[in-house]
């Protein structure tokens, strides 16, 4: 199972996430086909510093190509969880190095191998 993970920036994005009612989905300006079929993981955060959390997982049904948007990239699913509440990942053993692999969610949609941050994103989901 493949698992990628995408930070959703709230001052980029213009707003905070929303939950998707079961309409799940990400954009992003990468393109990878390996998505269909993999569980993506998206995490947001809130005020100053920061603090993150898990709000979402789903698994891709569709990558799709939009020239027309701010995202060149759309990945949709049908199946996932919305966290409501969102949980806080920030304080947990494995959310360093998330940080690290991630480029501080710098370098946007990233694929994830880690086996502890598969292993703690889903004992988040579990929990």
């Amino acid at each position: 199972m493949r698992h990628f993970v995408q930070y959703h920036n709230p001052d980029v994005m213009g707003r905070p996430y929303k939950s998707s009612t079961g309409n799940f989905g990400i954009v992003s300006d990468k393109f990878f086909r390996s998505l269909v079929g993999a569980t993506v993981w998206l995490v947001t955060g809130k005020g100053l510093p920061r603090h993150y959390y898990l709000c979402s997982t789903f698994t891709g049904d569709r990558v799709e190509r939009d020239n027309a948007g701010r995202f060149r990239n759309r990945v949709s699913g049908s199946v996932g969880q919305d966290l409501d509440p969102f949980v806080e990942i920030g304080e947990m053993s494995w959310f360093p190095e998330l940080l690290k692999v991630t480029g501080n969610f710098g370098l946007g949609l990233q694929p994830i191998t880690n086996k502890t941050i598969i292993r703690g994103l889903q004992d988040v989901v579990s929990s």
